[in-house]
C-alpha cells in the first residue's frame, strides 16, 4: 500500500506545477482575448459614424482718415473663410468630404467701386473601398467655381459664377497610411470646364479663341487625363495647425505636357477658442488661363503665368 500511495503523491507533485502553469496560460489567454474584444468594441463604436470638423474665420480691417496730411484714403476690407470636413468609415468602406468657401472685398473711399479680393467655392468628395492596409480603390468628385463676377485692372469682366467652373470625376487608388496623409492617383479622369458668361470673349468672332480653355461660341470643354491629389495635415504644436494640399492634372486630349497645378497651404495660430491668426497661400498654374504679360520688346500680350495669392488674417475663428 505504501508504494502505490508514494507513486500517487509523486505523480501529483510532478503534475501540479504543469497544471498551475497551464492555468496561468489560460488566464493570460483569456485576458488577452478580453482586451482585444474591448479594443475591437471601442473601434466598432466609432465605425459607421460621421466625424465632422469645420473652422469659420472672419477678418476685418478699417481705416478712417480725416485731414490726413500724409495722404491716403479711408477704406474698409474684410474676408470670410470656411474650411469644413465630414468623413465616414465603416468596415472597408470610407467616404471623405471637404468644403471650402471664401469671399473677401475692399472699398477704398476714392470714388472707385468696391473690389473683390477673394472668391472661392470648392467641394471635394471621395469614396473608397479598402483593398489592403493603407490602399483603397476610390472614386473622386471635385467642383470649383466662384460666387460672383470679377474684374481686371481695366475694369473688364474676367470671371463670374460658373465662368469658369471645373467639374472633375476620377477613378483610381487612394493611399492613406494614417489620418494625416492621403494621396489619390487616377490615370482615368474626366474634367469639364464650363464658361456660361459669353461676355468674357469680349465680342470676338474668332472661333479658335479660348477662354479658360473653352472655345468661342461654346460653353463647355471636355477634357480627359491623369490626376493626382495630395493632402497632409498635422498639429505642429498645441495651438498651431498646418494643412497643405495639391492637385495635378494633365489633359491627354490637348497639350498633355502643360500640367495644371493647384497648391494650397493653411496655417492656423490659435490664441484662444475664438481668436486666431491664419496664413493662407494659393498657387495656381493653368495653361488655358491667359494673363496680361509683356514680351522682350515691351509689347503687351496675353499668355499663361503662375498665379500666387497670400492672405494673412487676424480675427474671429469659430470651430464647428
Amino acid at each position: 500500500m505504501q508504494r502505490p500511495l508514494f507513486a500517487f503523491i509523486a505523480i501529483a507533485g510532478l503534475c501540479a506545477p504543469a497544471a498551475f502553469g497551464q492555468n496561468d496560460i489560460d488566464v493570460k489567454a483569456r485576458e488577452a482575448a478580453a482586451a482585444e474584444a474591448q479594443k475591437r468594441h471601442a473601434s466598432d463604436s466609432l465605425d459607421g459614424k460621421w466625424q465632422k470638423a469645420g473652422i469659420f474665420t472672419i477678418n476685418m480691417t478699417q481705416v478712417n482718415l480725416t485731414n490726413w496730411a500724409a495722404g491716403g484714403f479711408s477704406s474698409v476690407s474684410g474676408i470670410a473663410m470656411f474650411n469644413g470636413t465630414a468623413n465616414w468609415k465603416k468596415g472597408r468602406r470610407a467616404w471623405d468630404n471637404s468644403l471650402i468657401l471664401a469671399f473677401g472685398g475692399q472699398h477704398i473711399h476714392n470714388g472707385t467701386d468696391p473690389q473683390k479680393t477673394d472668391d472661392r467655392i470648392e467641394l471635394n468628395t471621395k469614396y473608397g473601398y479598402e483593398l489592403n492596409k493603407a490602399w483603397y480603390l476610390a472614386a473622386v468628385f471635385q467642383f470649383r467655381t466662384q460666387f460672383t463676377e470679377g474684374f481686371n485692372a481695366e475694369g473688364l469682366r474676367i470671371s463670374n459664377l460658373m465662368a469658369p467652373a471645373y467639374t472633375l470625376v476620377g477613378l483610381g487608388f487612394d493611399y492613406k497610411p494614417n489620418d494625416k496623409l492621403t494621396v489619390f492617383l487616377s490615370p482615368i479622369t474626366a474634367r469639364v470646364v464650363t464658361v456660361l458668361d459669353k461676355t468674357l470673349w469680349g465680342g470676338s468672332t474668332d472661333p479658335e479663341l479660348r477662354v479658360y480653355g473653352v472655345k468661342n461660341g461654346e460653353t463647355m470643354e471636355f477634357e480627359a487625363g491623369g490626376y493626382i491629389r495630395l493632402q497632409y495635415q498635422t498639429e505642429l504644436a498645441k495651438n498651431i495647425t498646418f494643412l497643405t494640399r495639391g492637385d495635378l492634372f494633365s489633359n491627354y486630349l490637348r497639350e498633355p505636357g502643360n500640367m495644371d497645378v493647384t497648391w494650397e497651404t493653411l496655417w492656423t495660430f490659435k490664441v484662444n477658442s475664438w481668436f486666431a491668426a491664419t496664413l493662407n497661400t494659393l498657387l495656381i498654374y493653368d495653361h488655358d488661363t491667359k494673363l496680361p504679360k509683356v514680351d522682350e520688346n515691351n509689347i503687351p500680350y496675353a499668355g499663361p503665368a503662375t498665379q500666387f495669392k497670400q492672405t494673412l488674417g487676424i480675427g474671429l475663428t469659430f470651430k464647428l
